[in-house]
């Protein structure tokens, strides 16, 4: 699916969801999809994840076990999505309060195709993604790639984006670049040792399964030349006002896991958070703990400021990126269309 086909898909499932009972399959492969959060007495707020249940997500899963829901008052269920377009039509037919995307897909939705919603903390402060290669031959710069095959987790999706994107800021043509589909998993580095690809984008997961393996490869995070706003919380502009307080209660809640997570010696209590919504997820503990430890260093701004803390100045330059890019089309918009840091700032 090319990115004009996602966004043509996803505005449908939103608009198709204004107008009837909509609702999207969103049990997840592995795990699941949710389980009781709390007190039921309290009122209940969904969070639709972009992706299954998976350590990116321990934030909640930890602000669920230790009760740091619960005291700021509301009751959380997580619901496992499946794919970014899931979390983002499910939010915006007013079937969950949160979902979860990166800047690069929310904001030429918000923009071109007026999808309510609005960004409303920052949570990934460095890209997830990175162009691997082999460190014989190590690409450290878009030129290194024109004219060459770059391997993609999906067709149409952030990481092609992001890519192309990384050629725009260098004044290139992203067409010169054949992207061929390589997957999420390990299983990517066999397009590399096969020679049918120059590179290939890994995530944070996918680094910290190589690194189990001691698998040895050049990494260049796509923030090195288009720096974007990764996956971050968003909600339906309407209950901006009318669920206000929930969703101070969540933010606060999670700053609050995210600080729990940073700490090693609360590794154990980590990993049975998320073992409660997807015990594959933490069955090999080695691996488990590379991916935890991999949360701090993606989500902690790295300017001294809290976890979930908005940096306006990265969605500005970035969605000036996006539309040099041609991402976004609209030119107009202000960015307070797109993202607000009035909950993180009260915080």
């Amino acid at each position: 699916m090319d990115r004009r086909s996602f966004l043509r898909t996803t505005a449908f499932a939103v608009t198709a969801a204004g107008g009837s009972s909509f609702l999207i399959g969103c049990a997840p492969s592995t795990g699941n999809s949710t389980r009781p959060s709390g007190n039921p007495n309290l009122p209940e707020a969904v969070f639709v994840t972009p992706f299954q249940h998976i350590t990116n997500y321990a934030d909640v899963y930890v602000a669920i076990q230790e009760g740091y829901f619960a005291e700021a008052g509301i009751r959380v269920t997580p619901v496992g999505g499946t794919g970014t377009a899931s979390s983002i039509s499910q939010v915006a037919a007013g079937q969950g309060l949160f979902g979860k995307a990166a800047s690069v897909i929310t904001c030429p939705l918000i923009a071109d195709n007026n999808t309510e919603i609005i960004t409303v903390a920052h949570g990934d402060h460095r890209s997830q993604y990175s162009v691997a290669s082999d460190p014989a031959k190590p690409l450290t710069d878009p030129a290194q790639w024109q004219g060459k095959t770059i391997g993609v987790i999906s067709k149409g999706g952030t990481t092609e984006l992001l890519l192309d994107a990384m050629s725009v800021a260098k004044g290139l043509d992203p067409k010169n670049v054949r992207k061929v589909v390589t997957g999420a998993d390990v299983g990517s580095l066999e397009f590399l040792r096969r020679g049918e690809v120059d590179g290939f984008i890994t995530f944070i997961g996918s680094e910290a399964a190589f690194k189990q393996r001691k698998i040895d490869l050049h990494y260049l995070n796509t923030d090195e030349f288009a720096k974007m706003p990764g996956d971050s919380y968003f909600v339906k502009k309407a209950d901006v006002q009318s669920k206000g307080d929930a969703i101070a209660g969540f933010l606060r809640a999670s700053r609050r896991g995210f600080e729990f997570v940073e700490k090693p010696e609360n590794l154990d209590r980590v990993l049975n958070a998320i073992g409660a919504f997807n015990k594959v997820e933490v069955s090999d503990r080695e691996l488990a703990k590379l991916k935890v430890e991999a949360q701090p260093v993606i989500c902690k701004p790295a300017d001294g400021a809290k976890y979930l803390s908005v940096d306006l100045p990265a969605w500005e330059s970035a969605l000036e990126l996006m539309r040099k890019s041609g991402i976004v089309k609209d030119r107009s918009r202000p960015i307070t269309d797109f993202v607000t840091s009035q909950f993180v700032d009260a915080l």
